[in-house]
């Protein structure tokens, strides 16, 4: 998730990202700072099966003890 501003028209980057030409991206714009963490939530909650996936395995077992 990248933070951005509004430049009176344009969404700014707060950094810069690479897309090739005719990537599809999608914006999504919360109604309130309510909805933005709910949104956040869900996107976090949603990668947990992934990074269950690619952290749970023993090459990274290291890592549990920090």
């Amino acid at each position: 998730m990248f933070r951005r501003t509004m430049d009176g028209g344009n969404v700014l980057l707060d950094e810069q990202v690479s897309l090739s030409a005719d990537t599809p991206v999608e914006v999504v714009i919360p109604d309130s700072c309510e909805e933005l963490q709910v949104l956040r939530t869900d996107v976090v909650l949603a990668s947990l099966p992934s990074l269950k996936c690619i952290w749970g395995n023993p090459r990274h077992a290291e890592y549990d003890k920090l």
